[in-house]
């Protein structure tokens, strides 16, 4: 079934120029500081990427299936990015002091660790200001391998929130810096493990690079010589500024939020981009439901030093709007609205998706049922791509991802007190979804330098491409979390994934299931475990005509803390302990059993 059809393509369009940014050096800040209310205890929270993406995004979930959480004044949590080279390099959770009420009232923390292969790790947080209706809180947090598998981030943030009567003033801006190898594995034509800089058709050959997704340049003609000595690492800077202003959760009458942020990724050996991200919400009271309008719009502009290798986009914008009617009660709730995003210059021009979701509470004490039809337009962003796959080859600008369908249901059942299961099924028909293949050469009979090898007439190398599809993802999944009086909490992922492709033969990348199990286990008042097991079953990767298996992944990782003083806390941790050699993208094997050990100071 095929969705494309002949649209006429807008004349209007947006170009947009961009000045050079100066970044105060004494504002060291992470990329990835996002607005967020911040209460008067200190939660510092790592960025979790998690295996499952949620079914659906209804907010509202009956209050007796959550399992209540006694709320303490301070917590530790895993607040640092975790490395993604295939989760070999877990980030390691400090002292749950939460779990032990030990008091701490200035709510400022320090972690460090060290393990083999070279991995290290710094964590830091300090609430600068501390008052009840303002906050200005710090963090730097740095995590590093320098094994084989180079790879570093350091990201630092300052976030700053002011609570008026009715309205809460928010702003922040942040830094991140990123180092890495590119130290996966390059292929010839039979997919036999190759070296460039070796093959006996020497390096004045020339080889014509496939499957590019023209922008602003057509395909190109490098020397192996050039493919072969590319650089072998590469250093992402990301700035991140905003601010914003929104009415408190409980005020009466209009609600609202108005935030503008701005964004910068920078390559070093390929493109730069700035976004301008401008939002507004309102909703306000209509008898006992409310009627409310959500706006969006993102200028996207790029640039690069040397146009004339780099595909470098036009600059774009990307407008989106979002009316809706909800309907609240105290056993269901109903919400009836429509999207509309305008892509200008790029992409599809208008991209509709209905946004209905509703939930009812059938038994308000055990059982809920929730369900949603939606959809949306998504810009993948060289922050966001680059942060999926760093490997991606340096100028590789992924289209966007237009999803007009997104249709799920569910239910929620909470069988005993401390047990909550929720079931899903979720069906989603997507346009241009985009896969992740090894990026390809041909040899050119253009070449002075004649073929010695015919299994050197293709290579691969260790930077990825994208190609694209129409496909639909059938996802029937499963979330349980167990928790036994704040001192057993066990939590439950599953997923059955059956995707579809229509241009291409295999979902190339993508895991027919997946699983993630996360538990943790106070022993004492003072010493807690924790493990966690990763899993998704066997993929295939795409080189010339053949499909690769690729080895399942199943990562098991054991962590302990100890906390010896009110301030002062032991951890320790063990990633991948069975020592699976699988990998996150072809040609990428992940660490092996590795060990980390630190401390955590409150102060």
């Amino acid at each position: 079934m095929k969705m494309k059809q002949k649209l006429k393509i807008f004349n209007t369009f947006m170009t947009m120029k961009t000045s050079k940014y100066i970044i105060p050096a004494l504002l060291l800040m992470a990329v990835g500081a996002n607005a967020q209310t911040v209460d008067q205890n200190v939660t510092v929270e790592r960025e979790y990427q998690p295996v499952i993406q949620d079914a659906g995004k209804i907010s509202s979930v009956p209050e007796i299936i959550e399992p209540a959480v006694e709320k303490t004044a301070v917590k530790y949590t895993e607040f640092n990015l975790p490395l993604p080279i295939g989760q070999n390099i877990h980030t390691l959770s400090a002292a749950e002091l939460e779990r032990q009420r030990r008091k701490n009232p200035n709510g400022a923390f320090v972690r460090v660790g060290l393990g083999n292969y070279f991995n290290n790790m710094v964590d830091f947080a300090l609430p600068v200001i501390k008052k009840p209706n303002m906050r200005f809180d710090m963090k730097l947090n740095h995590l590093a391998t320098f094994s084989k598998e180079a790879h570093s981030t350091t990201n630092a943030a300052l976030m700053f929130d002011n609570y008026f009567k009715k309205m809460d003033l928010y702003a922040g801006i942040g830094l991140r810096h990123e180092y890495f190898k590119y130290y996966g594995d390059q292929f010839d034509r039979t997919g036999a493990v190759t070296d460039l800089s070796a093959l006996a058709t020497g390096g004045l050959a020339k080889y014509k690079e496939l499957n590019l997704v023209r922008i602003n340049r057509t395909a190109k003609t490098f020397s192996l010589d050039e493919i072969a000595n590319s650089p072998d690492n590469d250093v992402f800077w990301r700035f991140n500024t905003y601010v914003g202003v929104r009415s408190l959760p409980n005020t009466n009458g209009l609600r609202y939020l108005g935030e503008i942020q701005y964004k910068t990724f920078d390559s070093r050996n390929g493109l730069t981009e700035n976004i301008i991200h401008t939002k507004a919400r309102f909703n306000t009271q209509n008898g006992r439901n409310r009627l409310g309008l959500d706006i969006e719009m993102q200028n996207m502009m790029y640039k690069s030093d040397i146009d004339a290798v780099i595909n470098v986009w036009d600059s774009y914008t990307v407008f989106s709007m979002n009316p809706y009617y909800s309907i609240e009660r105290n056993s269901w709730n109903l919400r009836l609205g429509v999207k509309s995003s305008f892509s200008f210059v790029h992409g599809r021009p208008f991209n509709p998706s209905p946004d209905i979701n509703a939930e009812w509470k059938a038994v308000p004490k055990w059982l809920a049922v929730y369900a949603g039809v939606e959809g949306g337009y998504n810009v993948n962003t060289l922050d966001g791509m680059f942060t999926e796959n760093r490997f991606l080859y340096s100028d590789l600008r992924v289209k966007d991802t237009y999803t007009p369908l997104n249709a799920y249901i569910g239910v929620k059942v909470k069988p005993a007190y401390n047990v909550l299961l929720d079931a899903y099924v979720n069906y989603r028909y997507i346009d241009n979804q985009y896969f992740f293949v090894n990026k390809d050469y041909a040899y050119s009979e253009l070449s002075s330098a004649s073929l010695a090898l015919p299994n050197d007439s293709v290579i691969y190398s260790n930077r990825f491409n994208a190609i694209y599809s129409e496909a639909s993802l059938l996802k029937i999944g499963i979330r349980a979390n167990y928790n036994i009086r704040n001192l057993i909490n066990i939590q439950l992922k599953g997923a059955y994934n059956d995707w579809k492709v229509f241009d291409i033969p295999v979902a190339w990348n993508k895991p027919k299931f997946e699983a993630d199990i996360a538990a943790d286990w106070r022993i004492t008042h003072n010493l807690n475990i924790s493990t966690n097991v990763f899993f998704e079953s066997e993929r295939f990767a795409k080189l010339d005509d053949m499909s690769l298996r690729m080895r399942p992944k199943v990562d098991i990782n054991l962590g302990a803390s100890y906390s010896y003083l009110n301030w002062f806390t032991m951890f320790a941790k063990i990633n991948n302990l069975i020592n699976n050699p699988y990998q996150d993208f072809y040609g990428y094997e992940v660490q092996g059993t590795n060990v980390m050990v630190g401390a955590a100071f409150s102060f």
